[in-house]
């Protein structure tokens, strides 16, 4: 029997307050460490949330350097007064990447310079969590296309390193074509490979394990989905798929992208 794949998580929601958005969840940074180890992971980005279950840029950090499998992610306050000092204080103390949650952190084009805000992380050596899931209510409901939104704001920002979360979600085949093209970004699956089984996204996901194995990377969106739950769908997805694009996805795009030793 071959060898288990070992897998990279790149979206995790570890919490200060260990809770999850008024749900039922262990959001706790222990028990996520916990998972990984015992689902075969080689670790796993902790990614935080401004002003999300009592996110603060000094707090957040320290829980993550407990453990040797999270790699901190700074849920950046686009808000800030100082941007500069904003970004130069996540990079002091040590985080890789920020997080920009257009929906959490209550985006609105008119005011917010998300192409300022990109040029500045860059510059300072940080990687950009962008997610892509802008569903919700009508009324906070952005009225420009968000993919196009975000190509605007991209040619602005040629050089930054963006991981895509959540694919796109049901335009996941779009946004495939735009990382295609474009080294400086790689394609997250996390939420999309468990949200819309049995649609036909999971023929678009199956495609991309065949074809775009250098361009996309999975996670669990935890504590939304286990670690044992996206080890079943990489196994689903990657059936009969040859084990070094297998590896691609599970984690070497990670290690590449990100330039990191795991």
């Amino acid at each position: 029997m071959p060898k288990e794949i070992p897998i990279f998580d790149s979206l995790s929601h570890p919490t200060i307050s260990g809770k999850w958005l008024s749900k039922n969840l262990n959001s706790k940074f222990d028990s996520l460490s916990n998972s990984l180890k015992e689902n075969n992971y080689l670790g796993a980005f902790a990614v935080g949330i401004h002003k999300t279950e009592g996110y603060e840029h000094e707090k957040f950090k320290i829980e993550c350097d407990k453990y040797k499998n999270l790699y901190a992610i700074a849920g950046i306050n686009i808000d800030a007064e100082d941007i500069n000092k904003e970004i130069k204080l996540i990079k002091d103390l040590g985080y890789i990447g920020i997080k920009i949650h257009p929906r959490f952190n209550n985006l609105k084009l008119e005011k917010h310079n998300l192409v300022e805000i990109i040029n500045l992380a860059n510059k300072n050596g940080l990687y950009i969590f962008y997610c892509t899931y802008f569903h919700q209510k009508l009324n906070n409901i952005i009225t420009v296309d968000p993919y196009l939104y975000f190509i605007e704001i991209m040619k602005k920002c040629k050089n930054a390193k963006v991981i895509l979360l959540h694919g796109g979600d049901v335009n996941l085949l779009k946004y495939a074509e735009l990382v295609r093209f474009n080294d400086n970004l790689l394609l997250d699956l996390s939420l999309t490979i468990f949200k819309y089984q049995m649609s036909s996204v999971d023929l678009d996901i199956k495609f991309l394990f065949n074809y775009f194995d250098q361009k996309i990377c999975i996670g669990t969106d935890h504590p939304e989905y286990n670690h044992y739950e996206l080890r079943e769908k990489f196994n689903k997805f990657s059936h009969k798929i040859n084990q070094n694009k297998c590896e691609n996805i599970a984690y070497k795009n990670i290690e590449k992208f990100f330039k990191l030793k795991i």
